[in-house]
């Protein structure tokens, strides 16, 4: 899972996506700047403004799947505007 996550990263068009956890929490990855990881495989990510999270390798069972969010013109105008 976490090696997807970085593909997403590296992706040369940006696109945002979800990483879903057990229990029906879910990470919204509005941009690359919202989410890290780390070479040691730990996920650095900002749940809310000065709010961080580390998700260790020993925890990666928690994420379920990651999914990809399909973005309107109207979102994308508005990040940008």
């Amino acid at each position: 899972m976490i090696e997807r996550i970085r593909e997403l990263l590296r992706a040369r068009e940006w696109q945002p996506f979800t990483i879903r956890r057990v229990g029906g929490d879910s990470i919204d990855v509005r941009t690359r700047e919202h989410v890290w990881v780390s070479p040691s495989g730990r996920l650095v990510f900002e749940r809310a403004a000065g709010q961080v999270e580390v998700v260790g390798p020993d925890q990666m069972d928690q994420i379920t799947g990651v999914e990809l969010k399909s973005t309107t013109f109207g979102e994308i105008a508005s990040q940008t505007g």
